[in-house]
């Protein structure tokens, strides 16, 4: 019996290989990888659906800045379709940020999953990106991160995702999403200081609940509807800033355009949630 355990074990390190490497171009992961410590990525890392990747806490990717289109957005990028896991701790985060020597929004292109198998994240700080991550055509937790200085901080589509407890802020947009049919929960996080906090852009039916949150302070709007949002959308128990709820002034709807469907914000909180702070690592 020994002798199959034995052979067992070794089989299953086998199938995982645990890399604490510093550089990677072009990238494809076809089986099992493990990373730590500080990966400089100058291309795309793409895993594919058969691969997996983990990162374990206080692991950093450093994204090269560079333009290969030339469309003023940063090309490197990690792309999944096979399994993501990164769990940080509270004071070990795991960090996506750019390279760039004074790093701005846009300088590298996104976290993004698409019909990923597994994609679970807490404790995960992403900034400078053009999306700091999109979850498309699959399922995604994330929990107790941090999206900053990125053109769009969470942007999904067609997805069933859960955010929870996480702070977005100075993004262009806080939360940037198409339904299309998918579901969300969206609860105890804090949107707040950035352009528009939620971006409900087309196809939503209030199939995503956006409850429990602190959206505060996003300027010029909190909620702002895309020019094919036409039905109406509740944003239900949340904290607004202030105790009268969401203002009419900061919410673009059918007030501004009648082809837009109207945003509510039924039974506001009548004081903050305060359950998520930045985390460590900055």
């Amino acid at each position: 019996m020994r002798p199959l355990l034995s052979l067992l074990a070794l089989l299953l390190l086998a199938s995982c290989v645990s890399l604490q490497i510093s550089e990677v171009s072009d990238l494809v992961i076809s089986d099992q990888q493990v990373w730590q410590g500080e990966v400089r990525i100058n291309g795309v890392v793409r895993v594919t659906r058969k691969g997996s990747l983990t990162l374990l806490p206080g692991t950093r990717l450093v994204f090269s800045k560079f333009d290969r289109d030339g469309d003023g957005i940063g090309d490197a990028e990690l792309f999944v379709e096979g399994e993501f896991v990164a769990r940080g701790t509270a004071d070990r985060p795991i960090l996506l940020t750019s390279g760039a020597a004074n790093p701005q929004p846009g300088d590298w292109k996104f976290l993004y999953l698409d019909y990923a198998r597994k994609a679970e994240i807490e404790y995960l700080i992403s900034e400078y990106a053009y999306s700091g991550i999109q979850v498309h055509f699959c399922r995604a937790q994330i929990r107790s991160s941090e999206f900053r200085y990125n053109v769009d901080g969470v942007r999904f589509s067609t997805a069933n995702i859960s955010l929870k407890e996480s702070y977005l802020h100075h993004n262009r947009h806080g939360i940037r999403y198409e339904e299309r049919g998918g579901r969300g929960v969206v609860q105890r996080n804090r949107i707040s200081d950035n352009q528009i906090g939620i971006f409900a852009v087309t196809r939503g039916a209030g199939r995503t609940l956006f409850e429990l949150n602190d959206i505060i302070d996003n300027e010029p709007y909190q909620v702002k509807m895309g020019q094919q949002q036409a039905a109406a959308l509740d944003f239900p128990r949340n904290w607004w800033g202030n105790v009268s709820g969401l203002s009419a002034e900061t919410v673009f709807d059918q007030r501004r355009d009648w082809s837009l469907g109207r945003v509510t914000a039924t039974d506001p909180l009548d004081r903050p949630i305060n359950a998520t702070r930045p985390t460590e690592g900055d």
